[in-house]
């Protein structure tokens, strides 16, 4: 409020006190009313951002569970995982299967000739190196890369470094490594080595000599295989499958072979199963998140402080969700056609359980009954989903409660603003009001002791 002084001498009356007092009673009412209604606007905003985020969280436990492909996990037991490991996929069927690795794929290695160089300093010659993967090279298959080699940079340090930085260079690592020459002192081998294992990736060198000639030396004719390149060899159930790397994906359906040392003839037992311990926690979390999701709206509907109390929306979503859970699945084997059946149950008071061995003992018994209980047309994941997703989706029902809920507060702002502005005023009307009262009185008393003085001063 402005700055108004007051004297209150002229009349000895507190006037600042009684100004205050009556800006008070007229404007502390209203003040309290827009409080109140803020703080229950909060609340409710509060109370919807909770419900929101509980409703996300049971509908991210649902997509867990409504599609057929997520109870297709597979689980994986390999005899000896020092020669393969195994992941499944959820289009691989279960079954038993006996996997040999007779022959791991290896990338090929060259290198450059016994005493060839004496060091990564000498200088090898100038021209162009045509390095390919498959044969020689063919720029319709684009099956390999070339390297110039200038003069002044034709070193063997000078090539490694220009083949491992040549453009289109995937096939290929150049290296050098200084040993023994067997005369006593060391020599400089260059080795290549391909990047991709298998037969198909073996490296072609070719060579175009240019003005300072050796470059040669490098060409495949004059370069020693350290080692060959080698196609992966594996046998299941006896049947041979022979692929160009160690990581094979399309020999036994939906199942990843990682191959990891050979041992020809050796059979290694391999089984695909079903993952019930992956379904189970996901319907462990769906249990967490449908108590979690009830809590959350009995608070909101049991609390006067939520905002909410009594409020339709709540009471109708508690109400659907239990009836979603509990009533009966159309169209599905009849012994796994409510949750109760295969271990999922809700007490009196609304909490709902899983009894994991009743889970497990259903899922041993009638995987795919399980299955199409949560995730057939009318199933419990399918059917809570398809409830929840206008209350979550963006626009939703919870989207526009929330918005009604901030253009309250914002026009809840606008009268608080407006409130202010008329206290300030009314606070200046009636300080002014009462200052020229207090003056008059200052003036009156002033006249009457003027007239007093005279009157006493008169000679009777």
């Amino acid at each position: 409020m402005s700055a108004i002084s007051f004297s209150g001498v002229g009349s000895g009356i507190d006037t600042k006190t009684i100004v205050n007092a009556l800006v008070a009673a007229e404007i502390d009412p209203q003040r309290a009313q827009l409080s109140s209604r803020k703080t229950t606007l909060d609340a409710q905003l509060s109370s919807f951002g909770r419900l929101k985020s509980a409703l996300s969280e049971f509908q991210t436990t649902l997509n867990n569970l409504k599609t057929p492909d997520k109870f297709q996990v597979r689980s994986t037991t390999v005899g000896n995982e020092e020669r393969f490991t195994a992941t499944a996929r959820s289009n691989a069927q279960p079954g038993d299967y006996q996997v040999s690795v007779e022959q791991l794929a290896k990338s090929q290695r060259l290198m450059t000739a016994d005493n060839a160089f004496a060091s990564s300093s000498t200088v090898v010659g100038s021209g162009t190196l045509t390095i390919s993967t498959g044969g020689a090279y063919d720029p319709d298959l684009g099956n390999g890369f070339t390297v110039n080699i200038d003069p002044s940079k034709a070193t063997l340090d000078d090539i490694r470094r220009a083949i491992n930085n040549a453009p289109g260079n995937d096939a290929v690592t150049a290296s050098i490594v200084n040993v023994d020459d067997g005369n006593g002192g060391t020599q400089a081998r260059l080795i290549l080595t391909a990047k991709e294992t298998g037969v198909a990736n073996a490296l072609t060198v070719a060579v175009t000599e240019g003005t300072e000639p050796g470059l040669s030396a490098l060409a495949s004719a004059n370069l020693v295989e350290s080692r060959a390149a080698e196609d992966a060899i594996i046998r299941v159930n006896g049947l041979s499958a022979t692929r160009s790397t160690n990581q094979i994906t399309d020999v036994i359906q939906g199942v990843t072979l990682n191959l990891k040392s050979e041992e020809p003839g050796a059979e290694i037992d391999l089984r695909i199963g079903t993952d019930n311990s992956a379904i189970e926690k996901n319907v462990q979390s769906f249990v967490d998140a449908y108590n979690k999701l009830q809590n959350v709206l009995k608070d909101i509907a049991g609390k006067d402080s939520s905002g909410l109390r009594g409020d339709s929306t709540v009471r109708m979503l508690s109400t659907q969700l239990r009836a979603f859970t509990t009533s009966e699945v159309a169209d599905v084997n009849p012994q796994a056609s409510f949750l109760s059946q295969i271990g999922v149950s809700i007490d009196k008071d609304g909490k709902m359980s899983l009894n994991k061995a009743r889970l497990n003992e259903r899922l041993n018994e009638d995987f795919n009954s399980v299955a199409n209980l949560f995730t057939s047309e009318q199933g419990v994941a399918t059917r809570l989903d398809d409830f929840i997703k206008p209350y979550t989706q963006v626009g939703g029902l919870l989207d526009n409660r929330t918005e009604g809920v901030n253009s309250r507060l914002r026009m809840l702002n606008d009268q608080q603003d407006r409130l202010d502005i008329r206290e300030e005023n009314l606070f200046n009307r009636l300080s002014r009001q009462f200052n020229a009262m207090d003056s008059m009185v200052a003036q009156i008393n002033s006249n009457g002791a003027f007239l007093s003085a005279q009157l006493a001063s008169m000679q009777w």
